[in-house]
């Protein structure tokens, strides 16, 4: 039996954004293991018969000796499991485990970039030193032919490319995480003021200042509806 590891800092995260994937690897006979900090989804991850294995990372922020106990968890994990598939879920598990599955090597590597992050879009000059090395990372990780990159968005290709972070042949676009449409279906729109939703993590930069934007304008065109934010505060993402 062929084994995939999925790597994603958060349990929660796992569950809203990765969840049917892993469930049609199950499907289709693979083992599949979830490597997370666990939170709240302990109980709905290994119902679904994935194999869990527990490990702390800390999204925000860099403290040297728990990178390195969350680098040696890793280690183990992948010693242990000796996965055939490994497919990483934003910037730490992608360097993290790119690198461990690169020193073991014969590793398929799928690593996923759902948004470029505080890392590339901050100012501050502690960042900008961080994110000159982590395109020197970005560069030795992604150019290897058992490696492929997933970004959701032509701006983020663009970002890739222009920097010369991936090769071309190395990288794809997928729009999304995606929708169960037999989960999620039309139904009939219902009669009164429309309401338009942005459902994120209250974060400026994952929509909110955009949604702002267009809220202002819609008031200027003399649009009448109600306007609402749904989601929760991320108090690790320093952005």
């Amino acid at each position: 039996m062929k084994t995939i590891i999925y790597f994603v800092a958060e349990d929660w995260y796992f569950c809203s954004h990765r969840l049917p994937i892993a469930r049609k690897a199950l499907t289709d006979g693979f083992k599949v293991v979830v490597i997370t900090r666990i939170n709240k989804h302990r109980d709905i991850i290994k119902s679904e018969g994935f194999e869990l294995a527990p490990i702390e990372i800390k999204r925000g922020g860099i403290n040297l000796f728990s990178e390195v106990r969350t680098i040696s968890t890793l280690y183990s994990y992948y010693k242990q499991y000796n996965p055939d598939i490994v497919h990483h879920v934003a910037i730490k598990p992608v360097i993290y485990g790119t690198l461990i599955a690169r020193l073991i090597g014969s590793i398929k590597i799928v690593n996923a970039m759902p948004g470029l992050g505080f890392v590339f879009i901050s100012n501050k000059k502690r960042i900008k030193l961080l994110r000159f090395f982590v395109h020197q990372l970005f560069r030795f990780l992604f150019n290897n032919k058992n490696s492929q990159l997933i970004l959701q968005n032509k701006d983020d290709l663009g970002y890739f490319l222009k920097n010369k972070l991936v090769k071309k042949e190395r990288v794809s676009i997928v729009r999304g995480s995606g929708v169960n449409i037999n989960k999620f279906v039309p139904v009939e729109e219902p009669a009164g003021i429309a309401i338009i939703m942005l459902a994120s993590r209250m974060l400026w930069d994952k929509g909110v200042g955009e949604f702002v934007e267009a809220v202002k304008i819609l008031k200027q065109e003399g649009v009448e509806a109600r306007f609402v934010l749904v989601g929760v505060n991320d108090y690790e993402n320093p952005a």
